[in-house]
């Protein structure tokens, strides 16, 4: 590895909101740079345009955007959309204290954009999130076992523990068939830390001006803090740790080897632009041993292990639900309507200036969006909410990375001493180790090697396997045994479906917030319905469960791979594999798409320069 780094992480860090990608791309990746006076970029340039323009006009600016940290292996997106204010509220109306911003949801993009906002100590910043703290660098108080609490560490802070975290349901949205995280931090609390940059070929496939891989690569450099090599495609000098795996089980490496075996070639970077291309190790956004959120990151210098902000002009509001922006008849926010956990509401207005940011991930957004009365007029009408601004495309285009589990016995299944490993995890805890290797199975994710292959007739990477040396992936396993199993599982992702999924909003009888939630539907026609994959999407999972199979015959023969458990060998015919995929299949989670950047608004939400069409904008 590299040379070792300072522990202590930047205490000043802004950066680039990003948006959602356009309508066709199902692999949106998008970085943020640091912001700076000297900056040259034309997206960071257009958002601070937009931020400083905050009140030369009166009209209402709705802006939905996406920040992708990278920070993650299931590709963590947040939605945001502003709402530049016209007039504050009337004098005696509810809420008294008022706002510069208001920033709804405290995921990876809430986390960015309030340090971002509150970095101007003249600007009053609320951010207002629906779960609970998580981190103990984010205030959380949530021990998991005592050797751990000395260090005031919580579940959420152990790199091994998102499995648990992942499968627990009051840290995620009641929405059927959606796991969404409900705590500070949004999924970049409970995923696996897998960094993974966008590819080239992803933002030519945009082809939105202003959108280069030229210019992706520039912040990619300057935002990563890499505890790696010396590398063209890497930096040191940025703020967002990342790294090799912590630990590189034999396992892991067997299964790299029998990749190169059928044919597969070992990649040394998945994220140099033409590395994606076979079989390798991830690298993980993870710091001392410690999980590197982007709430983290960004919220924990301001946060220092509080629950409220240390800083004087940033304030924060946890349990507490956004039900609605208030916009008037002049499309000009006025501020929020809040829900807090004790039942009582609230509104709570803006100051002349002021912004609202809504950053509540792929499917709250469109909530908040509908609730505000800006989507498909017809919807609209039928759910009783008053229509503010016709915009048929929120909601819709919503995408995800269907994913299955093949299964096979392990001849030689990995043995985890659980509490040797805590022991071994306290220690280089104690010693304030740097080197990500120092603290062995719970200072990693639990799995290192995974591969990218390009299907038969297509020329880029769109089918991602992941290996688990022990069947631990939170989709398909929900126990909390270590050492539950003997099987090797292989994930196949499919990273470009066409399938298309939309959020629309249901009655529920649960949700005292509020009389409707989130439900996702499939824009797929109805013949060819089964969880949201089109015909072919079906093939080309079909060819990754091949390729695995192949991969799993390489491993039998060198006596780490037993039988194939599931599907299993009698599914071999197409037609009955593809059968087993329509029926095996499950959501991954990797929620994008639902406020798409587009050309026009019959195929998106935004402009290329983040702006929601049709509302009316500043020129």
């Amino acid at each position: 590895m590299g040379p070792k780094k300072k522990n202590a992480r930047p205490t000043e860090r802004s950066v680039l909101l990003a948006q959602q990608g356009p309508r066709e791309n199902a692999l949106h990746a998008v970085p943020q740079s640091p912001l700076s006076p000297s900056s040259s970029s034309p997206w960071l340039q257009s958002i601070s345009k937009s931020f400083d323009r905050v009140g030369q006009r009166t009209r209402v600016t709705v802006t939905i955007a996406s920040v992708m940290l990278v920070f993650v292996a299931l590709v963590v997106f947040a939605l945001s959309a502003v709402f530049h204010a016209g007039a504050a509220p009337a004098a005696g109306a509810a809420g008294t204290e008022e706002y510069d911003a208001i920033v709804i949801g405290g995921g990876p993009a809430g986390a960015v954009i309030s340090k971002l906002l509150s970095d101007d100590p003249w600007r009053k910043v609320l951010l207002i999130e629906a779960g609970n703290a998580s981190q103990a660098e984010l205030g959380g108080k949530s021990p998991i076992q005592s050797t751990l609490n000395a260090q005031g560490l919580t579940k959420f802070d152990v790199p091994f523990y998102w499995t648990k975290v992942a499968n627990t349901p009051s840290l995620h949205w009641d929405y059927p068939d959606v796991n969404v995280a409900k705590a500070l931090g949004g999924c970049g609390i409970h995923n696996a830390m897998l960094y993974v940059r966008a590819l080239p070929s992803d933002l030519e496939r945009w082809a939105m001006d202003g959108w280069t891989w030229a210019k992706a690569m520039r912040i990619y450099l300057q935002m990563e803090d890499y505890d790696g090599p010396n590398s063209t495609y890497h930096s040191s000098d940025g703020f967002v740790r990342t790294s090799g795996p912590g630990m590189r089980d034999e396992l892991s490496e067997q299964f790299v080897q029998a990749c190169e075996q059928i044919g597969l070639p070992r990649s040394v970077d998945f994220n140099a632009p033409s590395g994606r291309f076979g079989a390798g190790y991830y690298h993980f956004n993870t710091r001392d041993g410690v999980r590197e959120s982007a709430a983290r990151t960004f919220l924990g210098p301001l946060l220092q292990g509080q629950a409220q902000s240390q800083r004087a002009n940033f304030r924060m509001l946890l349990n507490t639900m956004v039900l609605k922006v208030n916009v008037n008849d002049a499309l000009e926010a006025q501020g929020v309507e809040i829900y807090h956990s004790d039942g009582t509401r609230e509104s709570i207005g803006l100051s002349k200036k002021g912004q609202v940011i809504v950053t509540a991930g792929a499917i709250n957004t469109p909530k908040v969006l509908m609730m505000s009365g800006i989507g498909d007029k017809g919807v609209l009408q039928r759910l009783k909410i008053p229509v503010k601004k016709h915009l048929s495309r929120v909601g819709m285009n919503l995408q995800d990375h269907p994913v299955l589990g093949v299964t096979f016995e392990s001849v030689n299944s990995l043995s985890i001493d659980v509490e040797s490993e805590l022991e071994r995890y306290f220690r280089a805890k104690q010693a304030k180790e740097s080197n990500v290797t120092s603290f062995g199975v719970m200072g990693s994710a639990g799995i290192s090697a995974g591969a990218f292959l390009i299907p038969p007739g297509s020329t880029i990477p769109e089918i991602q396997l992941t290996f688990f040396p022990k069947k631990s992936e939170p989709h398909i396993s929900n126990s909390s045994d270590l050492n539950h199993t003997s099987q090797l599982l292989f994930t196949v992702a499919l990273l470009t479906p066409r399938a298309r999924n939309r959020v629309i909003l249901v009655p529920s009888s649960k949700d005292a917030a509020s009389e409707l939630v989130p439900h996702i539907t499939s824009e797929v026609p109805e013949a060819e319905e089964a969880e949201h994959l089109r015909g072919d999407d079906v093939w080309k999972l079909s060819w990754g469960v091949a390729v695995v199979r192949e991969i799993a015959a390489a491993l039998a023969q060198k006596g780490w791979a037993g039988k194939e458990i599931s599907p299993g060998a009698a599914i071999s015919a197409s037609e009955d594999l593809n059968a087993w995929v329509l029926s095996a299949v499950f959501r991954n989670s990797h929620w994008v798409g639902s406020a798409a950047m587009a050309h026009t608004e019959e195929d998106g939400v935004v402009d290329n320069h983040l702006r929601v069409f049709g509302v009316k904008i500043y020129a």
